[in-house]
């Protein structure tokens, strides 16, 4: 039997089949991408999105928290100052936000004091906008009206601290509750003598003070007359040498080259000029009161005499509480020098201390001079206040 021959495909078939294969395989990716469901965010989509709304949560949480601090700072803060307290102030502008706003950036943080009333209750309240308002403020201190944003509370605190502090006077620097403990206040005046003008406010104050009355100048004699005139207790302050020996004590000093009887003469020619007095401190006198014999000398004359002596206390290692116990002798010891920084503030500062002295030990002996320029009207001032906390103004006499 003849063979049958197969039919070969033709080029144009192949390709056509091919084409056809293709188309095919096109079609079915093409319905498989149509046909699948809507892609949904994964992986490190998801966690970028959730990083940053916790950033969000977070800054909000922040804000928040910035905002009650800031309250309860400025609620609790008090203005203080070395003279004078004044409650914390508020001011608030006309459509009621505080003038007091902290802004950063486009956030308005809004600490309010006293008893406040806003939209939606909050206390303090963070805005994405540049201003915020219907908050008002009930501040128990005084209330100003202005305008503007971004005033620090502690800024116009700080003005009105500074404000008052200057016109503040020695009374309110001494001003708290009383004390009623009867500590008892000595205040000391040296180197009268030289002028009656320079004496005579002390003379005026109006309760018991001791002026220290130097000899040998052309006042001196007058000057302790005058004191004792105006009520006020004299003693001599008797000129003594110092370590520095080029200091000049003055005229009818004690000097280191002397001897016991003739310190215990010039001590009596002194006393004869300025008394009757009822004791002596020294004038100057760091060299004379550090050696026990000549200090003793002087505590001699005190003793047959009957007074007291006062020791300045010009040196720290004076032998007058040694020579003193020798002879069985009660001596008193100055705590405080006012003046020796002459400014007001100064002053003030170290009368303050003296009160702290005589809280402790129940009593204080404070010196300063006649010529120091408002020493006497700056306690004059302060004079009504001391005596409503309870102290007792008076002399070297009263302390026994």
């Amino acid at each position: 039997m003849p063979s049958k021959k197969r039919k070969q495909l033709s080029s144009k078939q192949i390709v056509m089949i091919t084409l056809i294969i293709l188309g095919i395989g096109t079609l079915m990716l093409v319905a498989s991408i149509l046909l699948s469901p809507s892609p949904v965010t994964f992986g490190e989509n998801a966690v970028v999105e959730q990083n940053a709304q916790g950033r969000n949560d977070g800054a909000e949480k922040n804000t928040q928290s910035q905002s009650l601090a800031g309250q309860t700072d400025v609620a609790n803060s008090t203005v203080t100052g070395s003279e004078s307290a004044q409650k914390p102030q508020s001011q608030t502008n006309t459509s009621g936000q505080t003038a007091s706003d902290k802004q950063t950036g486009s956030v308005v943080v809004i600490p309010l004091t006293g008893n406040t009333s806003a939209s939606g209750g909050s206390q303090a309240q963070t805005s994405t906008s540049s201003s915020v308002s219907g908050s008002n403020t009930a501040s128990s201190g005084n209330t100003g009206t202005g305008s503007g944003s971004g005033q620090s509370a502690a800024t116009s605190q700080a003005s009105a601290s500074s404000g008052s502090s200057a016109t503040a006077s020695a009374t309110s620097a001494t001003a708290t509750k009383p004390k009623s403990n009867g500590a008892k206040l000595v205040f000391v005046f040296d180197d009268a003598g030289h002028n009656l003008n320079q004496l005579e406010p002390f003379l005026n104050l109006p309760f018991k003070v001791v002026i220290a009355v130097l000899p040998g100048l052309p006042h001196s004699a007058e000057a302790a007359a005058a004191a004792r005139k105006a009520g006020k207790q004299v003693i001599l302050h008797q000129p003594m040498q110092a370590v520095n020996l080029s200091v000049d004590p003055g005229p009818s000093a004690i000097k280191p080259d002397m001897h016991t009887y003739e310190i215990e003469e010039i001590v009596r020619k002194n006393l004869a000029e300025i008394g009757p007095v009822v004791g002596l401190n020294n004038h100057e006198g760091s060299l004379i009161t550090a050696t026990q014999s000549a200090i003793g000398a002087v505590l001699d004359v005190c003793q047959a005499e009957n007074i007291f002596f006062l020791d300045s206390r010009t040196n720290a290692e004076t032998k007058a509480p040694q020579a003193a116990l020798e002879r069985g002798m009660k001596i008193y010891e100055r705590d405080i020098f006012l003046d020796n920084e002459p400014g007001r503030d100064d002053i003030i500062a170290m009368i303050k201390k003296g009160l702290a002295v005589a809280d402790k030990k129940g009593h204080a002996i404070m010196i300063g001079h006649v010529w120091s320029d408002g020493l006497a009207a700056i306690i004059s001032e302060m004079y009504p206040d001391l005596v409503a906390q309870g102290y007792e103004l008076t002399d070297i006499s009263g302390l026994d």
